[in-house]
């Protein structure tokens, strides 16, 4: 994220892992209740997209700062 311009120091990458973490397994939940197949395709979409925000957070966490995200 710093070659963006945005930089959060480590308490954020925290935050937004675990608020990001709590979305994804609410996407998956409702993904999973849902009898609605084009409202399941809905869910997995923004859940393969996700799955990249947190590679990207993941990423970015490991060069500013060291951390690894779990």
């Amino acid at each position: 994220m710093s070659d963006k311009g945005i930089r959060p120091i480590v308490s954020e990458y925290h935050i937004l892992w675990e608020a990001l973490k709590h979305y994804e397994a609410k996407l998956d939940k409702m993904s999973s209740m849902t009898i609605d197949e084009d409202q399941e395709l809905i869910y997995d979409e923004k859940l393969q997209d996700l799955e990249g925000v947190l590679n990207s957070l993941k990423i970015s966490a490991k060069d500013d700062y060291g951390l690894e995200l779990k």
